[in-house]
């Protein structure tokens, strides 16, 4: 039998476990709420096998997924879906902007790609970023890689834009496309702050300082000044389809007008050079590159540790908005775009 010594000395062994038990949870706890915060980066030193480089933090080179095909020499298909201009989302199925010129970056960099197949299935986006894509493509075209377009559903405004610098491109008789044109929108949401009983207050050093303000209707001045800035957007795109089409400006200022074509529409007025689906446009980029064999690949993203730490802390982090009220007191910013918007 124990003796009351023994089961005496038994219980403070029982305490300091639940002390120790206790002290992980908090552990654990604290952990969940720091890392949110910017304690993830410390992981990050050991999520690339312990290494002990030190300098800014570089996104890891994009992967080969061979699609087809085998050989040295690279076809690359670079996918862009969705709207463009948009930030990159570590758990979403489309790449975003910066995803996108890393892959175009990446491609014309490789000695082994011989050729890009841009599958483009997008109504637009923002100018800004559009530019951006479209000047890396020609960078990659400088680079001597050939550039296919293979569009897929839809490829308007922004998508076509994109489009425009590649040796051909393809579109399915049923793309819609076109709509070639600039649009910035403005919201008024004067009345819904009447009926909540809100009020601004602006104090501007100018006139203009809040043009586009979603609380008044514009002036005839705010009204001119916008005008001028989708102009001259509107010359832009008509300046990249001429360049990268061939097509006379006037006969480009003829069918720029924002309507949506077919892509059997878009064939007949020079807009693509012809109809088919992704494969045609693979064998396309093969036949203009010079190629007999090729590897057909996509790039993917590393699905280390590191990588996705990193995709964690460059995502914006959401707002908590339960009535929406942000988005009336706060709207955001209007943004000048290449975008087809029914």
């Amino acid at each position: 039998m124990e003796t009351e010594t023994e089961k005496a000395k038994e219980k403070p062994r029982g305490g300091r476990g639940w002390l120790i038990a206790l002290s992980i949870i908090i552990g654990l706890v604290l952990s969940c709420a720091i890392l949110p915060l910017g304690g993830m980066a410390l992981l990050l030193a050991f999520a690339d096998g312990g290494s002990t480089s030190s300098g800014p933090l570089t996104a890891p080179r994009w992967q080969e997924q061979t699609v087809m095909g085998s050989g040295l020499d690279r076809v690359v298909i670079i996918e862009v879906s969705g709207t463009i201009g948009v930030a990159s989302d570590p758990f979403g199925s489309s790449l975003g902007q910066n995803d996108i010129l890393s892959q175009i970056k990446q491609a014309a960099k490789d000695p082994l790609v011989r050729a890009v197949v841009l599958r483009v299935d997008s109504p637009g986006g923002g100018v800004v970023a559009s530019s951006e894509i479209h000047a890396e493509l020609v960078k990659l075209r400088e680079a001597g890689k050939t550039l296919v377009v293979s569009m897929g559903a839809t490829a308007a405004s922004g998508g076509y834009y994109i489009s425009a610098p590649a040796e051909r491109i393809y579109a399915n008789k049923d793309t819609f496309t076109g709509s070639l044109g600039v649009i910035l929108s403005l919201t008024n949401y004067g009345e819904a702050f009447d009926n909540l009983g809100l009020k601004s207050y602006v104090y501007k050093s100018g006139n203009l300082k809040d043009i586009g303000s979603p609380l008044r209707e514009p002036t005839a001045e705010e009204n001119a000044v916008l005008q001028r800035v989708v102009d001259e957007a509107y010359q832009g795109f008509v300046d990249v389809i001429v360049e990268g089409r061939g097509l006379p400006r006037e006969r480009v200022l003829e069918i720029a007008d924002g309507r949506i074509y077919t892509g059997a529409q878009a064939l007949e007025l020079g807009l693509v050079d012809e109809l088919g689906n992704l494969e045609e446009a693979i064998a396309g980029a093969m036949e203009l590159a010079n190629l007999d064999s090729a590897l057909v690949v996509r790039y993917t993203s590393s699905s280390s540790l590191r990588s996705l730490l990193l995709s964690r802390l460059s995502a914006p982090q959401a707002t908590s908005d339960p009535l929406g009220l942000r988005n009336i007191t706060d709207p955001p910013a209007p943004v000048l775009e290449y975008r087809w918007r029914p």
